[in-house]
Order: structure tokens, then C-alpha cells, then sequence
């Protein structure tokens, strides 16, 4: 039973005084079986009214509602958790139950994870057909060898621009973020007919330095007799007790770990993030 403690440290350092809108906080785990949260506490720099809520897809969120301006804005979340990975047994189950189909009720209720605009599950599938071994595979080994090739195929690279990148272009450029390779793990499992969601969290980096972690991003794909299944393609972690997972949508660009704005006439801004990710013995 891995435990955590996790501290995730944003700044945003202003050249004057700007009046913050409401910032959308995706920093606390829901928690179920497969994750305790022991403990949970969220700092803000700048006077607000926090509002937790539930979102549409239950994820915890907190909205935090600014008073005045500031020249400043610190964002600390603290946890502790307890991950709980899947028994040696629970795999072998896994490989056995893995080609059931969908019935007509999860089909239903999975609808929203299981479509994808033509050209992302065109551009995953073609990718797919090119370098699939010939050997016949099951459905979930052939998610397993979506996930190793895109840790090993393609190159993991920092990109300060916002947003995301399509599957198609992370697959003509051959390089992304680890949300970029999530998107394009689930691309690849929805062409291959399976619901896949997009996660947000972290994951331990052992002898990380000091703050030199960072918010992760990865894959859960439903499969009838098991529920959820995590695939962290760029890590190469499948249903891993060194990921804690915080918040899961449809889409990345449903889920951003920290959104907001600011307004000021001619204001500038940077940003730093610092993440710890520390196992407790």
C-alpha cells in the first residue's frame, strides 16, 4: 500500500496590480478504492472565496472568487495519500476478461468516451495498422502495444505553448507532452472500439530533485470486468500505485489542473511551477 505526500506550488508574478477572475482548482483527488486521501489543504497568496463543488464528471474542483487586485498569486495544494494497485492475481483476471463487449447499457453511458471526431480515430488507426506485429492479439494486448510504442517511438519534449496537440500532429511530429500522449493513447483506444477518459495527477519520479516535478497526464481505458484502467504511455505504467490520479474528462481540453484569468492594461506575466512527489516509507 504505497503512501504519498504531494506538494504542488504555482506562482504567478505580475508586472502590476491586475484584478484576478475566478480561477477553477482541479487539486484535490475524489478518492475511492483505489485511492485513500489522508489529508488535503489548498493555500491561496490573494484574498478569495473558495467554493468547492463537483463537476460533471465528479471531480472535486474548487472555485476561488478574488477580492481586490494583486501583484501576486501563490497556489499550494498539500496531500497525503494511499494508492492501492492491483494484486498480481487481479492481472491475470485482467488478461482473461479483457475481450468482453460492451453491453447495450455501458455502450450507452460510455458514449461520450467512446466517440471522437473522423480524423483523430482515422489518424490513430492508420498508425495502428502500420506498426501492429502480425501475431493475433486481444483487445487489451493491443492497447498494451498502443501504449509501449508511444513511450518508445516517439520523443517526450516541455512545450510552454498552451494547449494541446491533435493525434494527428503528435504523430507527424513524433513528439509531445504527456498530455499530447495521452490524447493520443486515447484516440488509439477509441479507434480500436474501447472508452478511454483523459486523467490529470502526478506520479512519483523516483530521486526527482526538489520542485522538479510537475502535473501528469495519462489514460484510463473502461474495460467491462475490471472498470478503469490506467495507461501512463509516456512512463509506461499500467494501473500503477505510483500514479495519483486527480480529476479525468472526456478530453484534455475539459481539464486543465489550474484555469483563470487576469485583466490589467499592459500587465505581463510568468509562471512557475514546482511539484513534489515524496513516498513515505
Amino acid at each position: 500500500m504505497p503512501a504519498f505526500t504531494v506538494r504542488h506550488a504555482s506562482t504567478y508574478a505580475y508586472s502590476g496590480p491586475v484584478t484576478l477572475s475566478p480561477h477553477a482548482l482541479y487539486v484535490r483527488p475524489r478518492g475511492d478504492h483505489r485511492m485513500k486521501v489522508v489529508s488535503s489543504s489548498l493555500t491561496l497568496s490573494a484574498p478569495a472565496e473558495l467554493v468547492w463543488r463537483n463537476d460533471m464528471y465528479g471531480n472535486s474542483v474548487a472555485i476561488a472568487r478574488f477580492a481586490g487586485q494583486a501583484t501576486q498569486l501563490d497556489i499550494i495544494s498539500e496531500l497525503e495519500v494511499e494508492t492501492f494497485p492491483r494484486s498480481e492475481d487481479q492481472r491475470r483476471l485482467l488478461m482473461e476478461v479483457s475481450e468482453a463487449e460492451y453491453s447495450l447499457r455501458e455502450r450507452r453511458i460510455l458514449g461520450p468516451f467512446i466517440e471522437q471526431p473522423w480524423e483523430h480515430g482515422h489518424a490513430a488507426a492508420e498508425w495502428i495498422r502500420r506498426g501492429a506485429t502480425k501475431v493475433k492479439k486481444g483487445k487489451y494486448e493491443r492497447l498494451l502495444e498502443c501504449a509501449a510504442r508511444i513511450r518508445h517511438e516517439f520523443d517526450y519534449r516541455i512545450r510552454f505553448e498552451p494547449g494541446l496537440q491533435t493525434p494527428k500532429e503528435t504523430l507527424s511530429l513524433y513528439s509531445g507532452t504527456c498530455r499530447d500522449f495521452a490524447e493520443l493513447m486515447i484516440a488509439s483506444a477509441r479507434s480500436l472500439d474501447c472508452a478511454a477518459r483523459f486523467v490529470t495527477g502526478y506520479v512519483f519520479t523516483p530521486n526527482a530533485a526538489p520542485g522538479s516535478s510537475s502535473p501528469h497526464a495519462w489514460a484510463e481505458v473502461y474495460l467491462p470486468a475490471l472498470g478503469w484502467i490506467e495507461l501512463d504511455a509516456t512512463n509506461g505504467l499500467i494501473d500503477d500505485g505510483d500514479l495519483i490520479p486527480v480529476a479525468s474528462a472526456a478530453t484534455g481540453a475539459e481539464l486543465t489542473p489550474i484555469s483563470g484569468a487576469f485583466t490589467g492594461a499592459g500587465i505581463t506575466s510568468t509562471m512557475n511551477v514546482a511539484v513534489d512527489v515524496i513516498r513515505k516509507d
